[in-house]
């Protein structure tokens, strides 16, 4: 039985979608194409004739997936962009997405794994990094110049708490570095342009 264009697309956004969650929950060396297939609940057959290998899977979940969090903000005016961002970071920066690697975002998931991916996987992932701080920066004060780098460290700052805090036991330190980030997050917010 032959499928349609609309029907092979929406198949191979499932799997991208289960396989993405499933590499941020156990890592792009933690899961196999059969565990991948499993997630989405198709056969191994179905992943490997929508991707080469599974290292093209990992790069479509980057180039889908990497700052859909951020989304929202794009098009936005720059103080009802920053507003919205500080809601993203309450979020962003919460227990819930500490404990659910799975739901959450791409980058404290799986930007080791990029790292030692091959070059069109870091070339996605620079693409949508690109994307995201473009989005993000409008809503930081200052000129274009340091709008871009604030965005920047904003960005590695709460990934940068999500990893570490999910790296340590549940509990007051984990939750006090997710505080301290959102905290100093948003004061940088609060410094309009």
């Amino acid at each position: 039985m032959r499928y349609t264009e609309e029907h092979r697309a929406q198949a191979k956004a499932a799997i991208v979608q289960e396989a993405g969650r499933t590499l941020k929950e156990n890592g792009f060396h933690g899961v196999g194409v059969d565990g991948l297939a499993a997630s989405a609940q198709v056969a191994s057959g179905a992943v490997y004739s929508n991707f080469a290998n599974k290292e093209a899977v990992l790069e479509e979940v980057v180039a889908t997936q990497l700052g859909i969090e951020f989304a929202g903000l794009a098009d936005k005016e720059p103080a009802e962009r920053r507003r919205m961002l500080g809601e993203v970071l309450r979020v962003y920066l919460s227990d819930l997405h500490r404990v659910d690697p799975g739901h959450g975002c791409v980058m404290p998931s799986l930007s080791a794994d990029v790292a030692r991916a091959g070059e069109s996987v870091r070339e996605a992932y620079g693409r949508r990094m690109v994307d995201v701080i473009a989005t993000l920066a409008p809503a930081m004060p200052g000129t274009e110049e340091e709008q871009a780098q604030q965005a920047w460290t904003l960005v590695a700052s709460i990934v940068g708490a999500i990893t570490i805090a999910r790296a340590l036991p549940s509990g007051d330190q984990a939750q006090a570095i997710l505080d301290a980030v959102l905290t100093t997050a948003l004061q940088s917010l609060a410094d309009e342009p």
